[in-house]
């Protein structure tokens, strides 16, 4: 639940961050408006300055409302919803000074125009502030203020356009009150789906990933070796190219376990998968485990040569390893023994053909005394 509500957290600064440069940009028009059409009536500096520091500040909130737009999602999105509102109550101070400034010197047919533009004014930044009410009112209650403050010598037209203007403003609170709770609702919802979505996608990915795996080694188990064997030999048959099956079968690894231990023994396995698919340099090629201490690696595309290559760097590779063996008559180190099929398919013929031929290769590289490759004769069945 943390994970949604900082997704939702995000989205509504990410919505608050892009409204902010409108936001800054309708500002700046508004304020340049406001000083072209109550010019002609004032004559001190301080409104200039005041113009000035209003187009000052419209440009920090825009900037800051660019920048921080787009690294919304490497940051908690606390810290800018904070300073959004800052900016957003600056602005509102600022405009409260602007209209304690103009409203003493305007002729009073131009008070009401005041008080208008400044409903125009709050109208304009409801929606910008959709999400945040905070910010809407850190803008409209120092504008409001400064309203009533300047209100003492009001007309009763200036009063009745004030009090509609505040009327206005409650409703506004209510509505976007409730607007904040549907939409904020809403993105609960998406990012609480999304969440599920993820949690669904993952679980499924780990379901398969145990049901295609070996527990111990982390290989294809033999399940996926046999839908795999089976595509390549439909594939090679219709392209009439060489595949080759090495079975590969772990030196004395009985007497390994029994004097080592059956946690050595899986040990032991983990770390000989791990060089069996060391050996492997083609995308294309897999190993997987066929049972107990028996591998088959499946090459597609290669001919006994190849076939013979692969299986010397599984030799390699075990002799550089070392894995300690005090049991075994073939070497001081784990072995293998590697029985090598290689063929054409036939579409006529099924995989078991090349599965056995391997099986009985394998069987006479143990019966010639291990840890080397043998390569079934052609046409033994």
């Amino acid at each position: 639940m943390r994970n949604v509500q900082l997704q939702v957290n995000t989205e509504n600064a990410r919505y608050l961050l892009n409204n902010g440069r409108l936001v800054a940009l309708m500002t700046v028009a508004y304020s340049l408006i406001w000083w072209c059409l109550f010019a002609p009536s004032l004559s001190s500096s301080p409104h200039l300055l005041w113009l000035f520091c209003m187009l000052t500040l419209s440009a920090v909130f825009y900037f800051f409302a660019r920048i921080q737009s787009e690294v919304i999602d490497d940051f908690v999105p606390a810290p800018q919803l904070t300073r959004y509102f800052s900016l957003a109550t600056s602005s509102g101070v600022l405009w409260a000074v602007g209209i304690l400034l103009f409203m003493p010197v305007l002729p009073a047919s131009e008070r009401l125009l005041l008080v208008v533009l400044v409903g125009a004014l709050l109208s304009l930044v409801v929606v910008p502030n959709l999400l945040s009410i905070r910010s809407f009112n850190g803008f409209s209650i120092p504008l409001l203020l400064a309203l009533l403050v300047s209100m003492v010598e009001a007309s009763r037209t200036e009063w009745v356009a004030c009090l509609v203007l505040l009327l206005s403003w409650g409703v506004l609170n209510i509505v976007l009150r409730r607007a904040e709770t549907l939409v904020k609702a809403n993105f609960s919802e998406g990012a609480l789906n999304r969440a599920k979505a993820l949690e669904l996608a993952d679980s499924h990915a780990l379901m398969r990933h145990q049901s295609e795996r070996d527990a111990l080694t982390g290989l294809y188990n033999r399940a996926i070796f046999e839908q795999t064997l089976a595509l390549h030999w439909r594939l090679s048959s219709r392209a009439n190219t060489s595949l080759s099956l090495l079975l590969i079968d772990v030196d004395f690894f009985k007497p390994y376990n029994d004097h080592y231990g059956h946690v050595a023994g899986d040990q032991c396995l983990s770390k000989v998968a791990n060089l069996f698919t060391q050996a492997l340099q083609r995308e294309d090629d897999i190993v997987a485990r066929y049972g107990g201490e028996e591998f088959v690696m499946v090459l597609p595309n290669t001919d006994t040569k190849g076939a013979l290559q692969v299986a010397a760097r599984v030799r390699t590779l075990m002799a550089e390893a070392k894995l300690r063996h005090e049991y075994s008559t073939a070497a001081s180190y784990v072995t293998v023994s590697i029985g090598i099929s290689c063929l054409i398919p036939v579409a006529q013929q099924s995989t078991k053909e090349i599965v056995d031929k391997a099986d009985k290769a394998l069987y006479r590289a143990k019966q010639l005394g291990r840890n080397q490759a043998v390569v079934a004769a052609r046409g033994e069945v």
